[in-house]
């Protein structure tokens, strides 16, 4: 199995590369076994209870976030390094620098593609960030 990052710095019609940090898009090819999570949260994932960590954080909530993708993907047998694409949701865009010096930290260059929305409200009122992602490794 292969993955291709697509460039992360795109041409626009007038020539003039564009800053984005993460990946345009993904090509994966061969055998491989895809991984789709649900939008994770900042809840720690370990023990019975659901404990939010990091309320009013976004930085602290992206953080965790990330940390229960690692989880999650570690047992399917992929890493971070395995993600093909992110959506992430933000409940204010003023959020959006916080939150991606933080990604920047776990994701080495190319940094995979990544769909920034921000919405209104997520499922629990606490809630300010929520990552989504898709991961593919060898079968």
């Amino acid at each position: 199995m292969e993955i291709k990052f697509l460039a992360k710095t795109t041409t626009t019609k007038a020539g003039v590369p564009h800053p984005w940090p993460f990946a345009a898009g993904t090509v994966a090819t061969g055998q491989g076994k895809l991984i789709t999570l649900a939008g994770q949260a900042a809840y720690e994932r370990v023990g019975g209870d659901r404990v939010l960590i990091g309320p009013g954080d976004p930085a602290a909530q992206t953080r965790q976030t990330i940390e229960n993708i690692k989880r999650l993907l570690a047992s399917e047998g992929a890493t971070l390094a395995n993600i093909l694409h992110m959506t992430v949701y933000l409940v204010d865009a003023a959020h959006f620098a916080a939150c991606g010096k933080v990604a920047q930290e776990y994701f080495s260059d190319p940094s995979p593609p990544q769909t920034l929305i921000v919405v209104k409200a997520l499922a629990w009122p606490e809630l300010l960030v929520e990552i989504q992602v898709m991961a593919m490794v060898k079968a």
